[in-house]
């Protein structure tokens, strides 16, 4: 909700709390002033968070990447830092969490089976550990491209699944002074460009810590890349956890800062011109702080929208999800608007996923958005995983945000779930415009996740798997396609709970030539899976509704 609907908002808000409800508590009920306890950004100019640093960076490198070299530093890529203590995510486990409903009844649940299919193996864990692998991933025209921690950059093609090209992300970026990991990447479709993300440890005895981005020079990912290498000003502190997003005229990237004893402190937000780094050319930008909300997903705009929205979910304020409204990203005159409340139920942090036959558990993270938004029109959909069922089953919950109200409205929001005594986790949602009207521009949902099971009589290791969702289905999807299943607990370290994901996607197939009806129809996903009880693998698939 934004400044032309205030007024009416408050009257609203005054018609429903009484007549002597000031204007100052109806403003803060609609969070556009925030206590001081709240986690909203601090260094604000008005409705505006000012920028007092920029990201830099000279001409591109031209490169076409070649072989497979390993870096230099030894060191296993660290997963995904939390930015909630322990005590905090142990409190935030004690909140009533939401009840799991039963599956069976197409009145509340129910998976829309895609009408074709087809998968393959994507990267293997390879000769390095590199826990968790990360695995990430988009389709574009001819290909599909994968990222993950240890092995690289795997392109395969679309038609019969053959690996064409795997290179290791040194090689890929021209570094070796440290290990890069935590790779992402997203396929422009606007403009027919591949966009590559990843970054670096901080290099021994400086400050320096390096944020990579490539950007293909046409749809080709065999072919070249301008590549750039960025030192983001945060001096001793670590940068961590980079997530990718892209509107009309940026690419934008998010990430969160801990110091060296890996508290969390702030997060970080950036658009990089479109308009520079697909012809190769430097650029400086903003580089905002965003306060301490936790991690932050930058949104994939479908649109020509002048707003992108960022999002995220703490189980510090399990009651509300946190929207940021960024105009401009791309410009020196970028502005991004202070956080407001999206009320949605109380969540709380998911419990680890359990595994057939052994102790050893799954992490499903702590809550966090894990991937990027879809944003179309005024709505945003997104996916993480909570506490259900008592809190004993991790679940995925998608929201779809109607953010000029900065509400989720009935009939918005749902469950993923494979059956009512599975254990599901590490999701990614993207939607579609296809099917959709004025009131709900996003028509269709694909989805996809990871489950395990240890109840009832279908147990099972973990699996991973892929639905489908029409604007009109039931707001719960259940079942699902397996487009992969373990046939071993995975239990690669002495640790009670082993690193699982922290990425997964699922990406619109640009292609129209499968649907009649144009793209939009169908989508293709990648998720861990695990080969051995020691190795990780990946599996990518499409998702079909025509």
């Amino acid at each position: 909700m934004w400044l032309h609907e205030i007024g009416g908002a408050v009257l609203a808000i005054r018609r429903r709390y009484g007549r002597i409800l000031p204007l100052t508590a109806a403003l803060l009920a609609l969070g556009f002033i925030l206590p001081e306890t709240a986690t909203s950004a601090r260094a604000s100019d008005g409705d505006t968070i000012v920028a007092t640093e920029q990201i830099q960076a000279s001409e591109a490198t031209v490169v076409t990447p070649r072989g497979n070299d390993q870096s230099k530093d030894t060191r296993e890529a660290r997963g995904a830092l939390r930015t909630e203590t322990a005590q905090k995510l142990g409190d935030a486990r004690d909140v009533q969490p939401q009840k799991r409903p039963k599956t069976g009844g197409m009145e509340t649940s129910y998976a829309r089976p895609p009408a074709s299919r087809q998968s393959f193996e994507g990267p293997n864990q390879g000769t390095l550990p590199d826990l968790p692998p990360d695995t990430h991933g988009a389709v574009g025209l001819r290909h599909f491209v994968e990222v993950t921690n240890g092995t690289g950059l795997g392109i395969f093609r679309k038609s019969d699944g053959a690996n064409v090209a795997t290179v290791s992300l040194a090689s890929f970026f021209g570094y070796t002074t440290t290990r890069i990991f935590d790779p992402r990447v997203v396929y422009d479709k606007q403009r027919d460009r591949w966009v590559v993300v990843a970054e670096a440890f901080p290099e021994p005895n400086t400050t320096v810590q390096n944020v990579f981005l490539a950007v293909s020079t046409t749809s080709d990912p065999t072919g070249s890349f301008f590549v750039y290498r960025m030192d983001v000003p945060e001096g001793a502190d670590f940068f961590d956890y980079p997530q990718l997003g892209l509107n009309e005229d940026a690419v934008i990237i998010t990430g969160s800062i801990f110091d060296s004893a890996d508290v969390y402190l702030r997060t970080r937000a950036f658009g990089i011109p479109k308009s520079a780094i697909y012809r190769g050319a430097g650029f400086s930008i903003p580089y905002f702080n965003l306060g301490s909300p936790g991690t932050v997903a930058p949104p994939i705009v479908e649109d020509g929208s002048p707003n992108a929205f960022l999002l995220s979910a703490s189980v510090t304020a399990p009651n509300a999800l946190r929207l940021f409204r960024a105009r401009g990203l791309g410009t020196p005159d970028a502005t991004i608007a202070p956080a407001i409340d999206v009320p949605v139920p109380t969540f709380a942090a998911p419990p680890a996923a359990r595994q057939p036959g052994v102790a050893d558990r799954l992490d499903a993270l702590d809550g966090r958005f894990q991937n990027a938004s879809t944003q179309i029109g005024n709505q945003l959909l997104n996916v993480h995983s909570i506490a259900t069922g008592g809190g004993g089953f991790p679940t995925p919950r998608w929201y779809q945000i109607n953010t000029t109200t900065a509400t989720v409205p009935a009939g918005r929001s749902g469950l993923v779930f494979e059956s009512s005594d599975s254990d599901d986790f590490n999701p990614a949602v993207v939607g579609s415009s296809v099917g959709g009207t004025r009131d709900n521009p996003i028509g269709r949902m694909f989805f996809t996740w990871s489950a395990t099971d240890v109840l009832g009589t279908d147990l099972h290791q973990a699996r991973v798997k892929g639905a489908s969702r029409f604007a009109t289905d039931p707001v719960n999807v259940t079942g699902g396609t397996t487009f992969a299943e373990a046939t071993a607990p995975y239990n690669p370290s002495p640790l009670p709970i082993e690193r699982w994901g922290d990425y997964s996607a699922v990406t619109i197939d640009p292609v129209r030539d499968r649907c009649r009806s144009g793209n939009g129809q169908s989508a293709w996903l990648v998720n861990e899976r695990h080969t051995t009880p020691t190795q990780w693998g990946s599996r990518i698939g499409r998702l079909g509704l025509c």
